[in-house]
């Protein structure tokens, strides 16, 4: 199964606290996971309830954890890059 994260800067400010931002490395894998699951979105794009995200990873095995983790650090940070101006 697919799963499609959007992390946008809106969404995440939202969800986020200014502490979390600060020392995102030092979240647990729990806390990371209660977060990654807030931006789950359907194939059109639209986020999904938790309860929805949450099944989906019902059906994830272990072993793809670190895949989806750094799926979510990458849009993290992606969502932060500004998009390159093309008269640059």
């Amino acid at each position: 199964m697919d799963i499609k994260l959007k992390v946008t800067r809106e969404k995440f400010d939202e969800n986020f606290s200014i502490d979390e931002w600060f020392d995102l490395a030092s979240l647990t894998n729990a806390e990371v996971y209660e977060k990654m699951i807030l931006f789950v979105v359907d194939e059109n794009g639209e986020y999904i309830p938790r309860e929805q995200a949450k099944k989906m990873f019902r059906k994830v095995p272990k072993k793809e954890w670190d895949s989806h983790i750094s799926a979510f650090y990458k849009a993290i940070s992606d969502s932060f890059v500004s998009p390159t101006n093309g008269g640059s």
